[in-house]
């Protein structure tokens, strides 16, 4: 036991400093022999100590700063190559707690993960951490293993199937089998609070859509994929879906409200065509997916006017015109 020990006490070094130690908490040699005994119920040396950080810096590159330096003690500094900094962390850890896309026992687990990995002074500030987040999560427990079956298919240029699911109201809410599908899988995609699969059905000649969430029972086929899209077509239907609709594609022309930029901006990219019309007004021109851009303009249908196409244009006039808070004499 004691040879065990011994040969470990280079990893009780090592993981005190990075529980306990950090540019603003030095640790002098005294200080992690205490916290090593502590705890792990382990006595050593101070010497034993300051052996066995040289060991850490020459033989596995740890970056720790040396009471040489600062006259302190000892602090290993993250390494952002290999590491994450606690900022980052913290960004995980906030988008897995609100995504809706992940039951809440999934979201619970990688949440522990993440602060599991910060030292204790950072660990502080979430240990009353509860995110506040509306009753819209997925009950579908199979999400993360159909990012990992679907990598792997995407991987190895194969096809799969999967079951389809959706909300049906009877005498209650069920969730309940939609199709199923075989489909050639391309690319994974996180937008809308969720993950998306671009792919192109069997029996089908355009690009789809669909929700991980929503999938069931995935299975890797035997068969090869259709490489019928290449990269640059699959990240053209990817820029320019609005809602994530398996729709076609066409060329939009807007006016909008000046107060609209950021919005129209963020969502349909930097590349798009902007023009300044007036202190009010600006003209924008893309490419996006039909439906999903109409759903947005009637949204936002007293800042936005559709110039182009044409068919667009008339299609919302008759939404507008045949909508349920207008009284038909």
């Amino acid at each position: 036991m004691e040879l065990y020990e011994k040969n470990g006490n280079i990893l009780y070094v090592l993981n005190i400093l990075k529980k306990y130690s950090n540019f603003e908490h030095i640790l002098s040699s005294n200080k992690i022999r205490d916290l090593i005994k502590e705890e792990y119920d382990v006595s050593i040396d101070s010497r034993t100590v300051r052996r066995n950080i040289n060991l850490l810096i020459e033989k596995f590159n740890y970056d720790i700063e040396k009471y040489e330096e600062n006259n302190k003690g000892y602090y290993i500094r993250q390494d952002p190559e290999f590491e994450f900094e606690d900022g980052e962390l913290s960004a995980i850890l906030n988008t897995f707690a609100y995504s809706n896309f992940i039951p809440e026992k999934m979201s619970s687990s990688i949440i522990n993960k993440c602060i599991n990995m910060m030292n204790i002074f950072e660990r502080d500030k979430y240990k009353n951490y509860k995110p506040s987040i509306k009753n819209t999560r997925t009950d579908n427990q199979e999400i993360i293993k159909n990012i990992e079956d679907i990598n792997e298919a995407i991987f190895s240029k194969k096809k799969i199937t999967f079951d389809y699911y959706r909300y049906e109201l009877n005498s209650k809410l069920e969730y309940v089998l939609d199709k199923k599908i075989k489909t050639s899988p391309y690319k994974l995609v996180y937008a809308l609070q969720k993950f998306y699969l671009i792919c192109l059905d069997e029996g089908k000649n355009k690009l789809y859509s669909h929700r991980l969430d929503r999938m069931k029972n995935v299975e890797i086929s035997k068969e090869k994929i259709a490489n019928k899209f290449d990269e640059n077509e699959i990240d053209f239907f990817i820029k320019s879906n609005v809602n994530m609709l398996s729709d076609n594609t066409e060329k939009v022309e807007i006016e909008c409200d000046m107060s609209m930029l950021d919005n129209v901006v963020e969502l349909f990219g930097k590349d798009i065509k902007l023009k300044k019309i007036n202190e009010n007004k600006f003209y924008a021109s893309f490419y996006t997916t039909v439906m999903g851009f109409r759903y947005w303009c009637l949204r936002n249908i007293e800042s936005v006017k559709v110039l182009y196409p044409e068919s667009l244009i008339k299609d919302i006039k008759r939404v507008i015109k045949n909508n349920n808070y207008i009284t038909k004499k």
